[in-house]
C-alpha cells in the first residue's frame, strides 16, 4: 500500500468526507456509561469465555464471594472490557470496603481510562490507608500524580518507597524526572549517575548533558546500541542529525516515529521543518495540517488517543474509532489498517470498506479502491453513490467503457442527484 505520509482525506467524486477538527472520535468503548453488575458472559475468546462463565456461576451461587468477585474483574480489565471490571469491583468496595486489593485495581482503571483521575486518586489513597506497605500500590498512584503533573505529591509517595527500597530502580528514575521538570538538574543528574544500566535514566542524564552544550551524540548511539527501539532517543538523536544537516537520516527516524506514534507533535514539528528545507512543499503543508490538529487537541486528549487501542477491548468498534482518530490527524495510511482490523472482525461492516475505498482514492491509488467499492455495494444502502466513485476510479485509469456503465447505473439508481465526474471524456 503506497499511501505517503501523511494523508487528508479530500472530496472524491460526489462524496465529501467530513470529520470535525477537535470534536474527537466517538469512543465506541466509551467508560462513562452507568455500571451494572454483570450477569451474562461478554468474552468469545474460547480460553478465557470458559473462565468467565465458570467465575458467574460461583457469583450466581454464593453473590456475596469477595475474592471470586476480583478475580472476574481481573479477567475483564485484562480483556479490556473495563466498564464490567469496574462494576464488579464498585460491588465489592460497597460490601467490602476493607479490601485493598479492590481499591486499588478500581484506581488503576478509573487511572488508566483518564475519564476520572480524582476518583483513581481515592481509591488508590484508601488502598494505601489499608495497606501502607505496599510498593505498587504507591508506584500506580504515583503514576497517576505524575500524569497529572501533580509533582510534590508524587515525590511523597516516591520517598515512601525508597524507605521501603531504596535502591529501587524505577522510583530512583521517576524521582529525577521529576526533579529535572522541576528545574533541579543537579539533584537529578545525581540520582541518574546511580542508575549506568537504567535504560530511561541513560536517556535522562544524555538529555542534561545535551542541555548543558555537551557533545550528547556519543551517549544518544551508546543507548540506542543497548536499546534500538528507545522513542525519546531516536528523537533526541535526530535533533542531532538535523543540527549536522543530515536531513535524509533524521527524516528516517521522525517519520518512523510518528509511524510509531502518531501524537508525538515534536517529531512532526521537525518533520515539518526537513520538509520545508528540502523544498517538498507538499509534505510540508500536510505535516503542518497534521500538526495544527494534534496541538489543537491538548495534552490529555493526545494522551487519551496515543493509548486508546490498549484501553478498549479489541473489537470492531474499537478499530472503527481508532480509524477516525487517525483520519482526524490526518493519517490515512494508519487508518488504513484500522479499518483492515474492522472487516476482520466484521466482514460484512457497513463502514470499514467506504473508508477504505476513499483513502484508496485520495492516495491516487483508483484500482485499490474498486474491490472495496463493490464489497459495498453488497453492505451498504446507498448503491448509487458507490457506482458514482466506482466511475470516478474507472475514469482516472482510462476505462471509458467501465466508468459510462457504473456512471449509467447511478443515474438510474438515483436520476434526481447530479454525479459529478473528475474532468474527462467517456470516450
Amino acid at each position: 500500500m503506497r499511501i505517503p505520509f501523511p494523508i487528508r482525506i479530500v472530496a472524491l467524486a460526489a462524496v465529501l468526507l467530513f470529520w470535525i477538527p477537535g470534536s474527537g472520535a466517538q469512543d465506541s468503548g466509551n467508560q462513562s456509561v452507568d455500571l451494572e453488575f454483570p450477569s451474562q458472559p461478554v468474552i468469545q475468546d474460547p480460553q478465557f469465555a470458559q473462565k468467565e462463565r465458570a467465575l458467574l456461576d460461583v457469583l450466581k451461587a454464593n453473590p456475596d464471594n469477595p475474592r471470586a468477585e476480583i478475580e472476574l474483574a481481573r479477567l475483564y480489565q485484562a480483556r479490556r472490557f473495563y466498564p464490567r471490571a469496574a462494576a464488579v469491583l464498585e460491588d465489592v468496595t460497597a460490601r467490602h470496603p476493607e479490601i485493598s486489593e479492590a481499591h486499588f485495581y478500581l484506581g488503576q482503571i478509573y487511572g488508566s481510562q483518564k475519564t476520572d483521575p480524582q476518583r483513581s486518586l481515592d481509591e488508590l489513597q484508601k488502598a494505601i490507608q489499608l495497606s501502607p506497605d505496599r510498593i505498587d500500590y504507591r508506584e500506580e498512584i504515583v503514576n497517576v500524580y505524575y500524569r497529572l503533573q501533580r509533582y510534590p505529591p508524587a515525590l511523597q509517595h516516591l520517598e515512601e518507597i525508597l524507605k521501603r527500597e531504596p535502591s529501587n530502580a524505577g522510583a530512583l528514575y521517576r524521582q529525577a524526572a521529576i526533579l529535572h521538570t522541576q528545574g533541579r538538574v543537579e539533584e537529578a543528574e545525581a540520582i541518574v549517575d546511580r542508575l549506568p544500566r537504567h535504560e530511561h535514566a541513560r536517556v535522562l542524564r544524555a538529555i542534561i548533558r545535551q542541555q548543558r552544550g555537551e557533545n550528547a551524540k556519543p551517549l544518544y548511539e551508546a543507548i540506542l546500541r543497548d536499546y534500538p527501539e528507545d522513542i525519546r532517543a531516536r528523537y533526541e538523536y535526530g535533533k542531532i542529525l538535523l543540527n549536522e544537516k543530515q536531513l535524509p537520516a533524521a527524516r528516517e527516524i521522525f517519520e518512523k516515529i510518528i509511524n510509531e506514534d502518531p501524537f508525538y507533535q515534536h517529531a512532526l514539528f521537525q518533520l515539518v521543518k526537513i520538509y520545508s528545507i528540502t523544498k517538498q512543499t507538499a509534505q510540508a503543508r500536510l505535516a503542518k495540517q497534521s500538526l495544527d490538529t494534534i496541538n489543537r487537541m491538548g495534552r490529555n486528549q493526545r494522551n487519551f488517543y496515543r493509548s486508546y487501542l490498549r484501553h478498549h477491548p479489541d473489537t470492531a468498534e474499537t478499530h472503527e474509532a481508532m480509524g477516525l482518530i487517525y483520519l482526524e490527524i490526518g493519517r490515512g495510511n494508519l487508518a488504513a489498517e484500522e479499518y483492515r482490523r474492522v472487516l476482520e472482525f466484521e466482514p460484512k461492516h457497513p463502514e470499514a470498506p467506504f473508508y477504505l475505498a476513499q483513502i484508496y482514492m485520495a492516495s491516487g491509488e483508483f484500482r485499490e479502491a474498486l474491490p472495496f467499492l463493490e464489497q459495498g455495494l453488497a453492505v451498504r444502502e446507498d448503491p448509487a453513490r458507490l457506482h458514482a466513485l466506482m466511475a470516478q476510479c474507472y475514469l482516472e485509469l482510462q476505462d471509458a467503457d467501465n466508468a459510462r456503465q457504473h456512471l449509467d447505473t447511478a443515474l438510474q439508481l438515483d436520476p434526481a442527484t447530479p454525479w459529478p465526474t473528475a474532468s474527462g471524456s467517456y470516450g
